[in-house]
C-alpha cells in the first residue's frame, strides 16, 4: 500500500512540474498544510547571442600542432610552436667523449588531421634574438620575429603525416610510435660539447635547468610550405650520439671494458616552456558574422566564440521574474545545426564546451582552473540530440540571493558569458586537474538567440511557497 501511494504521489509531482506554466498552479494537495503549499512553475527564457572573434587565445597545452590546413568555411589555420629545452641537473658528457658522431631532432606524434599524403617542409630555428619567459602569458598570435631572426637553422626536412617510409610490420609492433627524424646541425652539437667540457661554463650553464635556458634560448619549429594536414606532436627532443667506454671494477680499479654507443637527450617537457601558436590570416574573409545573425559560430583554435547574455530582468531586486523564488532547475540548451559529413575533412564539434563569466576568461586559463558551477560550467556534446546542455541551477540561486539581499557577497553578479571549446587535462590517477583551450581544429554552428524557429533559451523550473 505504501509503495502504491508513493508511486502515485511521484507521478502527480512530475506532472505538476512539467505542465505548470504559470505561478497559479499549486503543488501540495492535502499532503501539506495550507500554509505550506508550494507553486511550481516551468518557463523558457530567450537569451541574446553574438559571435565574437578574439585575436589571441592562451594555448598553454602539452600538445603541439604543426602544419597548415584550409577549411572551406573557416579558412586557413597555420600552427607551429616555440620551446625551451630541458637540461638535466649537473649534466655532463662522459669524460672520454671528444666528438659527437651524429645528432637528430625527434618529433613524436600520435595522430593528425587532414590529408595524410600532404607534403610539408619543416624548419627548426634558434631563438637568437630573445629567450622565452617561463612565466609570460603568451597568446596564440605571439610574433616569432620578436625571438628569432631565422639566421641560425638547426634542422630541416620534409614530412607527410602518414609515415609512409615505415614498413607495415614495424607499424604493427606494440612499441611503434610515429616520429619525424631530422638531422641536427653539428655546429650546435660541437658547441654544446665544448662548453660542457669547459670547467667554468659547465658549472655556470649545465648544473641547473634554469641556467641552461639562459645559455640556450630555445627553438622555433615551423613549416614553410605544404597545406592539407596538421600533425599532433606529443613529445620532442634533441638526441646527440657518441662513442664511449663502459668501465668495470677489477682488483679495486676501474678498467675500460667495452666501447658502446651512448646518447644524451635534451627534451621539451613539462619542466620547460612551450609556446603554441595558431594563425588564421583569412578567417574574417571567409566568415564575418554580425550580431543580428540567427546562427552563431564556435571555432578552435581560431578564437571564435559565442557570447551569451542572460536577461537582467531575471534577477532584478524585488521585480525580477525569479526574485524571491527557489530554483529547482535552470539549464541552457545550446543546439547545433546538422554537421556536414559530406566533406572529406569536415571539422567535428568540440567534445566539451565551457560556459564562463566573460570577465574571468583570461584568469581562468592562465590560472589552470576547473569549472566550479558558479562562474564556469562544462557540458559535453551529445551527438544524438546535437546539443550541449549547461546546468546553471546553482548560479541562478546564488544570483537570486544576491539580488534579494544587498549585503550578500556569495557571488559577483554577471549575465554575460562566453562559450569556449575546452579539453580536460588529467593526472596519472585520472583525476581532472585543469581545463585548457582546444588546440586541435574543431568547429560548430549553433542556433542563436535570434533563430526564428529554435532560438537559444533557458529552461527554468522554480517554486515559491503560497
Amino acid at each position: 500500500m505504501k509503495k502504491t501511494f508513493l508511486s502515485v504521489f511521484c507521478g502527480l509531482f512530475l506532472s505538476a512540474v512539467l505542465f505548470s506554466c504559470v505561478d497559479g498552479n499549486i503543488l501540495g494537495f492535502s499532503v501539506l498544510p495550507s500554509q505550506d503549499t508550494v507553486s511550481v512553475s516551468f518557463d523558457t527564457v530567450r537569451v541574446q547571442t553574438e559571435t565574437i572573434l578574439q585575436d589571441s587565445v592562451y594555448l598553454r597545452n602539452s600538445l603541439a600542432i604543426l602544419g597548415e590546413f584550409t577549411d572551406p568555411t573557416y579558412g586557413t589555420v597555420k600552427s607551429d610552436f616555440m620551446a625551451q629545452l630541458y637540461c638535466p641537473f649537473k649534466f655532463r658528457f662522459p669524460d672520454d667523449v671528444n666528438t659527437i658522431d651524429s645528432a637528430y631532432m625527434y618529433l613524436y606524434y600520435d595522430s593528425w588531421f587532414g590529408d595524410s599524403t600532404t607534403v610539408h617542409h619543416l624548419n627548426v630555428w634558434y631563438l637568437d634574438k630573445s629567450p622565452l619567459d617561463a612565466s609570460a602569458p603568451y597568446g596564440s598570435t605571439v610574433n616569432p620575429a620578436d625571438f628569432t631572426s631565422k639566421s641560425k637553422l638547426l634542422a630541416s626536412g620534409t614530412f607527410t603525416t602518414g609515415d609512409f617510409m615505415t614498413s607495415d610490420s614495424a607499424k604493427a609492433l606494440s612499441n611503434y610510435t610515429p616520429a619525424l627524424r631530422l638531422p641536427l646541425n653539428m655546429d650546435l652539437c660541437r658547441q654544446f660539447l665544448a662548453d660542457n667540457k669547459d670547467t667554468l661554463k659547465q658549472k655556470r650553464f649545465f648544473d641547473y635547468p634554469a641556467d641552461f635556458n639562459k645559455y640556450f634560448n630555445g627553438i622555433y619549429v615551423t613549416t614553410d610550405y605544404g597545406n592539407g594536414s596538421l600533425l599532433y606532436v606529443t613529445h620532442s627532443e634533441l638526441e646527440m650520439m657518441y662513442n664511449t667506454y663502459l668501465f668495470s671494477n677489477a682488483s679495486g680499479k676501474q678498467l675500460r671494458d667495452s666501447l658502446v654507443i651512448g646518447a644524451s637527450y635534451f627534451p621539451i617537457n613539462k619542466e620547460v616552456r612551450q609556446v603554441n601558436r595558431a594563425e588564421h590570416p583569412d578567417l574574417r574573409s571567409y566568415l564575418n558574422p554580425t550580431a543580428t545573425d540567427s546562427l552563431n559560430y564556435i571555432y578552435s583554435p581560431g578564437g571564435m566564440f559565442t557570447k551569451v547574455t542572460l536577461p537582467n530582468t531575471l534577477f532584478q531586486n524585488g521585480t525580477g521574474k525569479l526574485s524571491g523564488k527557489t530554483i529547482n532547475g535552470m539549464k541552457l540548451y545550446v543546439n547545433a545545426t546538422q554537421v556536414d559529413e559530406t566533406l572529406d575533412y569536415a571539422l567535428a564539434p568540440p567534445a566539451s564546451m565551457l560556459l564562463i563569466d566573460a570577465s574571468k576568461v583570461n584568469a581562468f586559463f592562465s590560472g589552470f582552473e576547473l569549472n566550479d558551477g558558479l562562474y564556469s560550467f562544462v557540458a559535453d556534446y551529445n551527438p544524438d540530440s546535437l546539443n550541449y546542455v549547461f546546468d546553471l541551477s546553482y548560479y541562478a540561486q546564488k544570483m537570486i540571493r544576491e539580488s534579494d539581499d544587498s549585503t550578500s557577497t556569495e557571488i559577483k553578479p554577471f549575465t554575460e558569458m562566453l562559450l569556449i571549446p575546452v579539453s580536460t587535462v588529467k593526472n596519472a590517477d585520472k583525476a581532472s586537474v585543469r581545463l585548457e583551450h582546444v588546440i586541435s581544429p574543431a568547429a560548430v554552428k549553433i542556433l542563436g538567440g535570434n533563430h526564428p524557429r529554435r532560438p537559444m533559451q533557458l529552461r527554468v523550473i522554480y517554486s515559491k511557497k503560497r
